[in-house]
């Protein structure tokens, strides 16, 4: 068996069946504590974190098709991506572990592109 130390996994393959079957999907249901919500998709707090994956500091936040049935009846579209991942940071930035993304950081951010200045 392999360990892997990582600070941030992203599992893009997209969902169209049940949870169950992707393959880190039922992993999660049966060693983490994750469960499911009213749709039978991943049960998410209103910041998308995954109710039950707590781990001391650690935390997993899950968006797209497999929250569906959660706090955001749209988490599967372009403009639902966004927000879920607008949330996600919120809530990093309110642990501490990111910058809060506003306005001032992105016009800022935006010039310093422009001028080829490091960001």
């Amino acid at each position: 068996m392999a360990t892997l130390e990582a600070q941030i996994i992203l599992d893009c393959t997209g969902l169209e069946a049940d949870i169950r079957e992707h393959r880190l999907l039922a992993d999660l249901l049966d060693h983490s504590g994750a469960g499911r919500n009213p749709l039978g998709r991943l049960d998410v707090e209103p910041s998308f974190e995954v109710r039950g994956t707590r781990s001391g500091t650690g935390r997993l936040y899950a968006s797209g098709s497999a929250t569906y049935g959660g706090y955001f009846q749209g988490v599967d579209t372009f403009l639902g991506l966004q927000l879920t991942a607008q949330r996600i940071t919120d809530d990093l930035a309110k642990q501490g572990f990111v910058k809060r993304i506003g306005i001032a950081r992105s016009v800022s951010s935006w010039w310093k592109w422009m001028r080829h200045k490091q960001i």
